[in-house]
């Protein structure tokens, strides 16, 4: 994937650890949005998490560290075409949301994004244990991470992944598949096209492979968004044109 920039924003892949300490907090983000109007400022998040303490945090340390966890994920903040884009099909389909925070999380932390190996390629009813998501994150960060940081990770990408739907169960996780719904396969288009992504490029990367697009499906699954009116899709031939009126995007 390259790096583009779509309007005033630096796109790239985030080079973030939270989830080394901490998981992409998907019920969190929930409760948050759901109290924050979406036309709301950034300050408003801030508010609502510290001054409010909406998330029920008992001290103002864990309240600070809460806000500061979700805003290295999800940015918190209208003034990001990502966060923004993710309000806008957040409130169009409540059972995308645990998908939509997953695609946003993986695009901000590198860490999320290896442990995607222990499971990308498993079927629905395998077992994987914090030992599997540990080792996939080893073999790209082993040499940088203490072994006592690689053993939370594993435990907390196994709570990461249990969020976004991909495994299921408490101490014994097994492989779930997704069912990935227009607005979530429209969301993952538009981080490919901020990504510099175009025509059937847009759906060609990271994104859809958490959204278990199968390979040659990625025309079909835009035509799907389209016919939502999630995006806008025009086929002429070989040529495929993804533009995304209600975000002043175009691929």
């Amino acid at each position: 994937m390259t790096n583009s920039e779509t309007a005033g924003n630096r796109f790239a892949l985030g080079t973030l650890r939270t989830t080394a300490s901490h998981t992409i907090g998907v019920p969190h983000l929930v409760e948050l949005l759901q109290e924050v109007p979406s036309d709301a400022p950034a300050e408003s998040y801030r508010e609502a998490v510290v001054d409010d303490n909406l998330l029920g945090r008992p001290t103002q340390a864990g309240r600070l560290r809460s806000l500061r966890h979700l805003r290295e994920l999800y940015f918190l903040d209208p003034g990001r075409a990502e966060f923004t884009a993710l309000r806008h099909f957040w409130d169009l389909d409540r059972s995308s949301r645990p998908l939509l925070a997953g695609l946003l999380a993986l695009t901000r932390d590198e860490v999320f994004r290896a442990s995607f190996g222990a499971i990308a390629d498993l079927p629905a009813g395998a077992s994987v244990t914090s030992a599997d998501l540990t080792e996939a994150i080893t073999a790209r960060f082993g040499s940088e991470l203490s072994e006592s940081t690689l053993g939370k990770t594993g435990r907390n990408t196994g709570a990461c992944w249990t969020q976004t739907g991909h495994l299921a169960g408490r101490a014994k996780k097994i492989r779930t598949a997704v069912n990935a719904q227009p607005a979530a396969i429209a969301y993952a288009a538009y981080l490919g096209h901020l990504a510099g992504g175009r025509g059937l490029g847009v759906l060609d990367n990271s994104w859809s492979q958490i959204l278990e697009i199968t390979p040659g499906r990625s025309l079909d699954a835009l035509r799907n968004a389209h016919t939502q009116g999630l995006l806008d899709l025009l086929v002429a031939g070989n040529v495929v044109d993804v533009s995304f009126p209600a975000l002043g995007g175009v691929a």
